[in-house]
Parts: structure tokens; C-alpha cells; sequence
């Protein structure tokens, strides 16, 4: 059975979402709900944290591209920061690298909005 671990706090106008644990088919219709009530309740600039991130698999990958598309066209965004190795490896093998702005900490994501 997989985990996921998802917390949020609001940073001014930005949104801090963390996610730990395995994002994979199981976990990511419960994560698609959580980023997408962020969104309804308004939240356009969102920075999720993955330092804690155990596995992402194409589903997770697929919820991160869905919830920025929704974003960009509201004129918001998603940037990512604290990648692991781990994640930034399977961003790099599938292609997702640079779909995504990467920061390597929260506070230079935040500031970069």
C-alpha cells in the first residue's frame, strides 16, 4: 500500500505544498483532489516542496502537469524546489526536467513569483 504525505501553508500570495512519501496510480487521485482544492480556493502560485518525496510515477507526474495547465491558464504557475536525487533522476529519464522551474529550496521558489 502506498503513502503519501501532503501538507500546505500559505506564504502571502504563494501556496507551499508538501508532499512526501510515493506519488504513484494509488496516491495520485488523493493528491489531484488536495492541489486542485488549492486551487479552487483560490491559490494561482504554488510551490511544491518533494524533499520528501520517496517515488513519483508517470500518474504523479501527470497530476503536477494537469494542475499547471489549469494554472497557466488562470495566469499562475507551479515551481517545484528541495528535489531529491532520486526525483530529479526520474524528471531527467522521462523527459520532465524542464516542464517544471526547479528551485533548490522553498524561500528561492517563493521568491522567484
Amino acid at each position: 500500500m502506498s503513502v503519501l504525505q501532503y501538507s500546505s501553508a500559505k506564504h502571502g500570495p504563494v501556496t507551499l505544498i508538501t508532499i512526501g512519501g510515493s506519488l504513484d496510480a494509488e496516491t495520485s487521485p488523493k493528491f489531484h483532489a488536495k492541489i486542485k482544492g488549492e486551487i479552487e480556493k483560490g491559490a494561482k502560485r504554488i510551490v511544491c516542496n518533494l524533499e520528501r518525496l520517496d517515488y513519483i510515477a508517470s500518474a504523479g507526474l501527470g497530476v503536477l502537469i494537469s494542475a499547471n495547465d489549469e494554472l497557466s491558464r488562470q495566469g499562475g504557475e507551479i515551481r517545484l524546489s528541495a528535489m531529491n536525487e532520486k526525483i530529479i533522476k526520474i524528471f531527467k529519464l522521462l523527459g520532465f526536467i524542464n516542464l517544471f522551474k526547479i528551485f533548490e529550496n522553498d524561500q528561492k521558489a517563493i521568491d522567484s513569483f
